[in-house]
């Protein structure tokens, strides 16, 4: 049930996508001579006039036709003769669509659910940005020379840090202009080897599970206990152990649990040290707040996401992430899927099946721009490079340089089910 919710969703956003460019066309007053969901076979289709409706076999993309598009045509509402920037318009209309329709999505579920803003709200006893003098009200603004949107953008900035020492700017309530200070990401984290549980929304202090040759299982701890005191310190949840460890380190600690009514008490359980994934020791404000709050909260995510984007793309062209890590149509259907599953009830359900689609949306939206054939961003490359020529490129020729395009473009999607298949089947 799940895959088929994200099948509708991602055929949602070709919807979307392929009706900017349709009405946009329509308005400029181009003629429409089809309009497409997916590629391939025709299926069926309907309608009468000059623009005919379809549905296609293979469940990717989708495509709206236009005379002139593919061909010389003299009809005066084809596309290849209305001037550059009307075809550039008409191009564009899609990814632009994408990128609106997220943000709309955003807003609402904004609106209604609250947002996570740049503000901090509450830090570690180790935090790294602590110890760098920041304190909770204090809003981040830059990291490391780059503009924060949102907090997401701190893991992205993190992900190839080595606990390398940045510069951080930042609001103070009160205190005119930015402050800057210097902050050295947390790489090691020290731990027990428990998993907690969190279906409350929260980390709790009930362990789910025990890691197989970790301290917690030497000592004997079991899940289903729930801990309560390290050492004399009370703990109420993950957070607390987890701040507790890494303020001792490797001293030895005595964990308190509660099992089945009883108060047990391991003594001298020792954490290990494990190299973790670069930690500030932050959670930033959630709230919620009016329309212009939500809509603010909206642009400053599509920015930070679309941001995202570019970032991984350069990351893969310059080889710092592998192919192995792109994900095609069905590893994103089954992303989908996941997400959705995530969800406890009808109402949680969608709103994680509009949060991933607003994030697919943002970029589906952005990766249709880069100038490639057969994307929407080649064909811009295109009208740009006539507009430097003087001279319009044969739609003929364009046609083909598409068609070579959307070749490729099959041969990568065939690549990513090397990659997705097997996730699948782990």
């Amino acid at each position: 049930m799940n895959i088929l919710v994200a099948f509708a969703a991602l055929s949602l956003l070709i919807l979307v996508h392929e009706l900017g460019h349709f009405a946009v066309a329509r308005k400029a007053g181009i003629k429409v001579l089809e309009f497409s969901i997916f590629m391939g076979p025709r299926i069926f289709s309907w309608g009468k006039g000059e623009t005919k409706y379809s549905i296609r076999a293979i469940p990717i993309g989708g495509f709206v036709k236009m005379e002139g598009e593919e061909e010389s045509s003299s009809d005066e509402r084809a596309f290849n003769n209305k001037p550059a920037g009307t075809r550039a318009l008409v191009v564009a209309a899609g990814a632009v669509m994408n990128i609106l329709i997220a943000i709309v999505i955003v807003t609402v579920l904004s609106l209604f659910i609250g947002y996570s803003t740049t503000t901090v709200a509450y830090l570690d006893e180790n935090s790294a940005l602590k110890e760098a003098g920041i304190t909770v009200g204090d809003k981040i603004v830059y990291y490391d020379g780059k503009r924060v949107f949102h907090p997401g953008d701190l893991s992205m900035f993190l992900y190839f840090s080595n606990g390398e020492t940045v510069e951080i700017a930042y609001k103070r309530e009160g205190v005119k202009g930015l402050q800057r200070t210097t902050v050295t990401p947390r790489v090691t984290d020290y731990m027990i080897g428990i998993t907690v549980d969190t279906s409350g929304g929260i980390a709790s202090n009930k362990v789910e599970s025990v890691l197989e040759g970790y301290p917690a299982e030497t000592a004997g701890i079991l899940p289903g206990d729930i801990i309560v005191r390290a050492d004399d310190i009370e703990i109420k949840s993950r957070n607390d152990l987890a701040e507790y460890l890494n303020k001792t380190k490797e001293k030895p600690v005595d964990i308190t649990v509660e099992r089945n009514g009883e108060t047990i008490t391991f003594h001298d359980v020792v954490p290990v040290p494990k190299e973790t994934y670069p930690d500030l020791g932050v959670q930033f404000e959630y709230k919620k707040g009016s329309v212009f709050g939500a809509f603010g909260s909206a642009i400053s995510y599509s920015i930070s996401t679309i941001r995202s984007v570019i970032y991984s793309l350069v990351w893969l062209i310059t080889g710092k992430v592998s192919f192995s890590d792109v994900s095609g149509p069905v590893g994103i259907v089954s992303t989908i899927g996941e997400v959705v599953e995530m969800g406890r009830g009808i109402s949680e359900k969608l709103i994680y099946l509009l949060q991933i689609t607003a994030f697919l949306s943002l970029n589906f939206g952005v990766m249709n721009l880069i100038p490639f054939p057969a994307l929407d961003g080649g064909k811009l490359f295109l009208i740009l490079v006539e507009k430097i020529r003087r001279k319009p490129i044969d739609p003929e020729k364009e046609a083909w340089i598409s068609m070579v395009g959307f070749v490729l473009l099959m041969v990568l999607m065939i690549a990513t089910l090397f990659n997705d298949i097997p996730r699948l089947i782990r």
